[in-house]
């Protein structure tokens, strides 16, 4: 009987020592402009490494305002739905350009809780014979962000907020105009409850 309470106690311990490592202030992210309650669960994003998308015949697709192909999202301008003979995506097999005859943008309007908090995720690189910086304006419920990147290989990118509404739009616009490639964009997520 004695054996079974040390027992018992311990496991209680140790399942506090666990409890106790999750969800603290230090846990948030770094690097956000804005820190909220975060619950981490599942993705609300479909269609996040952009998979779902027309295969085209080249090493990229150029799709333009109101192109119902990718599949959950919405495109303005033009942008480039570039295949893995092109550009080497992240993961899978496409990856999305935000310049495709010129500065283009995908959003993409998800289902949040008011008061709860999200974080969005994807990564970020340059396209083929792209050179110089590339930027883009990032809409995340109540917030924007200005993103930038200079560099070839793929970056993970990480923004928090807190919902206000039940529907909230989540947006990516190039910047970058004048010029046919921008930003690359690749396993577009937004985790929360």
């Amino acid at each position: 009987m004695h054996m079974m309470n040390w027992i018992r106690g311990g496991m209680a311990l140790g399942l506090g020592l666990v409890l106790a490592g999750c969800g603290g202030p230090e846990s948030q992210e770094a690097n956000t402009p804005e820190l909220g309650a975060v619950q981490q669960g599942i993705n609300k994003v479909a269609n996040s490494g952009f998979e779902a998308a027309p295969p085209g015949s080249y090493n990229y697709t150029v799709l333009t305002t109101g192109a119902t192909t990718l599949t959950n999202w919405t495109v303005g301008g033009s942008i480039k739905v570039m295949h893995s003979t092109y550009k080497t995506p992240n993961s899978g097999t496409k990856s999305i350009d935000l310049n495709g005859y010129g500065a283009g943008s995908i959003e993409q309007t998800i289902s949040t809780v008011p008061g709860n908090g999200y974080t969005v995720r994807f990564y970020v690189a340059l396209p083929p014979s792209c050179t110089g910086t590339r930027n883009a304006t990032l809409t995340y419920g109540p917030s924007t962000a200005s993103v930038s990147n200079s560099l070839p290989g793929w970056t993970l990118r990480t923004y928090v907020f807190t919902a206000t509404t039940v529907s909230t739009l989540i947006k990516l616009q190039s910047t970058s105009s004048g010029v046919s490639c921008g930003l690359a964009i690749d396993d577009f997520t937004v985790d929360g409850p």
